[in-house]
């Protein structure tokens, strides 16, 4: 089932491993580069995915046992020497992200594409001042990655056709669905998540209602399959703050996007949602509600 092609997932949280599950069962030989404090608990985590995937009956004993094998995890970024593929997953910063891609251009191939799975932040911001940031292009995967279709494509002013015909090529071949975007704040998704996400915090922090009522009501009437607080716990409370944050700074706090207490009490608390096993709900040891 290999295909002979090498992708390199950087960050192995929710989300790395997600995008490095779907390339290893398309083919992909992949690597994940995380801290070495974290490879037990990512090998652990992809190896029980599988293992899951196995007694559903979704995958064989052998397509799990191929796709151990074509995986590795690892602490450093030689392997972006071979990828054809470096898909960054890791903190939401600008200027971390920024100071990845200036050491990954030291040891990429030249054909390589260099990818980042940012939510909100600008990618033309991030491939400035690189030899060749053409080679730059978002790639922006959705929570759960092995289960949501959707990759949004984002192109920056140096992309050019060809690195996007590419990129569509790609997330094909995963079993996803493109769709290009341009380099806005939130891209296309995000930008219409914000109004789902605060305007219903806005709704439980004025006491109109509480969160499991709002999420019951969407999935009834607007036939949602998780409603907007059932989201965030599985998406994660600082990630969603993260996102929301920097979508309100980029559209020069524009009063709709700005986010809310609530949000920044959570955090503070350490209610992240299902990682942690309260944020909004509380969770039990299968994750469960």
């Amino acid at each position: 089932m290999e295909n002979g092609k090498h992708v390199m997932v950087i960050g192995g949280g929710t989300m790395g491993q997600g995008i490095a599950l779907v390339c290893v069962l398309s083919g992909y030989r992949t690597t994940v580069v995380d801290l070495p404090a974290a490879i037990p608990r990512i090998r652990e985590r992809i190896e029980r995915f599988l293992a899951d995937r196995v007694k559903k009956g979704k995958i064989s004993a052998a397509d799990m046992q191929g796709a151990l094998g074509r995986i590795a995890i690892e602490e450093d970024l030689s392997a972006a020497a071979s990828a054809d593929w470096v898909i960054e997953a890791i903190v939401e910063d600008l200027e971390t992200k920024k100071r990845l891609f200036a050491d990954l251009e030291k040891t990429a191939r030249a054909e390589a594409m260099l990818c980042t799975n940012t939510s909100s932040l600008g990618v033309t911001a991030m491939a400035a001042g690189m030899r060749n940031p053409g080679c730059v292009l978002g790639l922006h995967f959705f929570n759960p990655a092995t289960v949501m279709p959707l990759v949004e494509v984002v192109r920056t002013c140096w992309t050019e056709e060809a690195a996007i015909a590419k990129a569509f090529e790609f997330v094909q071949s995963i079993q996803k669905f493109p769709v290009l975007v341009k380099d806005t704040p939130g891209f296309i998704v995000n930008r219409i998540a914000r109004s789902f996400a605060v305007e219903s915090l806005k709704i439980v922090t004025e006491g109109i209602a509480r969160p499991e009522q709002v999420d019951r009501i969407l999935r009834l009437g607007g036939n949602f399959k998780m409603g907007p607080f059932e989201l965030m716990d599985m998406v994660g409370i600082d990630v969603n703050f993260a996102v929301t944050r920097s979508i309100y700074d980029a559209f020069f706090e524009e009063p709709r996007f700005r986010p809310q207490v609530l949000q920044q009490e959570l955090v503070n608390a350490g209610r992240l949602g299902r990682k942690t096993g309260r944020g909004i709900y509380s969770y039990g040891t299968e994750g469960k509600k």
